[in-house]
């Protein structure tokens, strides 16, 4: 149940030449793709796979696949269900194969992955845009609960998808780490530093025009 090697596989049916030819043949196969990009665990091949798979003038023709990548590929809340999540949950590849360890079907399985994989989106998203957050509000955007929140969170900082800290007194989620002193004073250095060479070239220009207007 590797996602990102299924969408791999069905991306190359959609490559060959036979099934370039028939438009039934290859909407199936590009829908696949993006089925299971959308289930694979995010990573930079999986982002530019998606990239490239956007890009592709044939996905035009299948609004519901061009819709649901959209919203991966933008740094926006993904809210659950997406509006065309029941459509791509039904095409046959969905529900085929074999039970897991688990005992899960194979749709029950991917449901659950698919859920998973909105969630995780959105916390990446929420961790572009915020340094710290409330752990209540948190799961107020993910339409969480803060324990399912906390687990998801912990559960991307162990894979190491995210960086994150939970403050669970404070109520608290921090995305960014928090700078020694040494790294802000080193920072503020060197903003002094190009200031003082804005300061310094400001001068010489008026040095040079006074200069020009003596003459």
């Amino acid at each position: 149940r590797d996602a990102l090697e299924l969408a791999r596989c069905y991306h190359a049916i959609y490559s060959t030449a036979s099934v370039q030819d028939d438009e039934a043949k290859w909407k199936e196969a590009l829908t696949n793709t993006v089925l299971f990009l959308c289930l694979a665990e995010y990573s930079n091949h999986v982002k530019d796979m998606m990239v490239r798979i956007d890009a592709d003038s044939k996905l035009e023709l299948i609004p519901e696949c061009k819709e649901t990548l959209g919203l991966y590929l933008r740094d926006e809340i993904i809210h659950h269900p997406t509006p065309h999540q029941a459509a791509l949950e039904s095409v046959p590849a969905f529900s085929e194969g074999d039970e897991g360890e688990d005992g899960a079907a194979p749709a029950e399985h991917w449901r659950e992955t698919f859920r998973t994989r909105i969630v995780q989106h959105n916390l990446r998203t929420v961790s572009v845009y915020y340094r710290q957050i409330r752990t209540t509000r948190l799961a107020q955007l993910l339409s969480l609960s803060p324990e399912e929140a906390e687990r998801h969170i912990s559960a991307m900082v162990s894979g190491g998808t995210l960086y994150a800290k939970i403050d669970r007194p404070a109520d608290v989620v921090r995305f960014s780490r928090r700078r020694s002193e040494e790294e802000v004073l080193s920072d503020w250095a060197s903003d002094i530093k190009g200031l003082l060479g804005l300061v310094e070239e400001t001068t010489y220009l008026i040095h040079k025009e006074n200069m020009v207007a003596g003459h």
